[in-house]
């Protein structure tokens, strides 16, 4: 009787989870854009992306370690601190999200929250596709 319970409740979970609908892709870029804040793992980041930009991240590695003359894991370092601090001083709220089948555009406007000298709202625009669950394909800042 345990056992029969205990496999009742577990198919209930599998069946409820299986109901549940994916995250939308701005949940999941705003989920992104939290961890960034936070520090997230250049690893960590990369789960996030397509693997179409990671491909694109990887082949300018080189280039990156050679015009700053430094190791991968320096320019890592780099591009992660930088990428926080940016992402610390916007802050982001959705005004459009498009859906089209495997594919989304979101679009959010940005707010200096740092008291830098830009006054005016900028935005980002955001491609992302389903690749398995929504992974970021390429992002555009406009200042």
């Amino acid at each position: 009787m345990k056992a029969a319970i205990i496999s009742l409740f577990t198919l209930s979970l599998l069946v409820l989870s299986a109901c549940t609908p994916n995250k939308p892709p701005s949940l999941i870029y705003e989920e992104y854009n939290s961890k960034v804040i936070q520090g997230i793992a250049f690893a960590d980041e990369k789960a996030y992306f397509t693997k179409r930009k990671q491909e694109e991240v990887e082949s300018k590695m080189p280039q990156y370690m050679e015009s700053m003359n430094k190791t991968r894991v320096e320019v890592i370092k780099v591009y992660l601190e930088f990428s926080r601090a940016l992402a610390k001083c916007k802050e982001i709220t959705l005004v459009k999200e498009e859906l089209a089948g495997n594919k989304a555009t979101l679009e959010y406007s940005q707010k200096d929250i740092c008291g830098n000298e830009s006054t005016s709202q900028g935005k980002q625009t955001i491609q992302m596709i389903n690749e398995n669950g929504w992974k970021i394909d390429d992002v555009v800042v406009s200042i």
